[in-house]
């Protein structure tokens, strides 16, 4: 039900930490910034509200620098019936759980594999919003540097009529079938982040990583 995949193994490049204007992030960020090293991921939930809906969907791809190290993703129990429109969305149904973990059993594996990278999503609000619910049920706290893709692609890119992670996409002609899905909605965020890097340089996309305040929450 999850599969943690490693890539080459290829020792993390290092860059320059020079952001102008934007507030010191936290000590304990500043490696992750430095070595430009990011936790590409995208949660599937039985919600629509992140503060209600359980993940029942996660996937990672970590990223040192462009380079890919490795990825996971599973299904997740989400101890609840799967409401019929969040099944037409995603195509997950309740059969398709019956003998995944539950989030208990993979919070430990996603709070490693998130640990002193900087969290990409897009909509990040979204997923870290579910995962700092699911992470308190469980009696833990989940709290990463983040950055948006979405919120980078209006800024870099503003004159586009549309920023969902599908016309992204088309825009950039990065291949993206699988909507709503969890590792195929992380793999277009890792390739979207990445022509943004190439696009703008990593000076300018590190200015839109941000701490994980309060008034940032869904």
């Amino acid at each position: 039900m999850h599969s943690l995949r490693p890539s080459a193994n290829i020792a993390a490049p290092r860059f320059p930490l020079s952001i102008v204007g934007t507030p010191r992030l936290p000590s304990a960020y500043e490696g992750a910034m430095e070595r430009m090293r990011f936790a590409v991921l995208d949660v599937e939930t039985t919600s629509g509200n992140p503060k209600e809906g359980r993940v029942m969907e996660v996937a990672v791809v970590a990223l040192d620098g462009m380079q890919e190290r490795m990825r996971w993703d599973s299904l997740v129990d989400p101890r609840t019936p799967i409401p019929n429109f969040i099944r037409k969305l995603t195509g997950i149904d309740n059969s398709m759980l019956h003998e995944a973990p539950s989030f208990t059993e993979v919070v430990r594996t996603l709070g490693t594999l998130t640990q002193d990278r900087i969290v990409v999503a897009h909509n990040v609000r979204f997923d870290m919003t579910a995962l700092e619910h699911e992470f308190a049920r469980t009696g833990l706290v989940f709290d990463r540097p983040t950055l948006c893709t979405e919120r980078l692609a209006r800024r870099l890119v503003p004159q586009l009529p549309h920023y969902n992670l599908g016309s992204l996409c088309r825009y950039f002609g990065i291949p993206f079938t699988a909507a709503h899905r969890a590792l195929s909605d992380a793999e277009a965020t890792a390739a979207l982040l990445s022509r943004l890097v190439q696009d703008h340089g990593e000076e300018r996309i590190l200015e839109g990583v941000t701490s994980w305040p309060r008034a940032l929450r869904a």
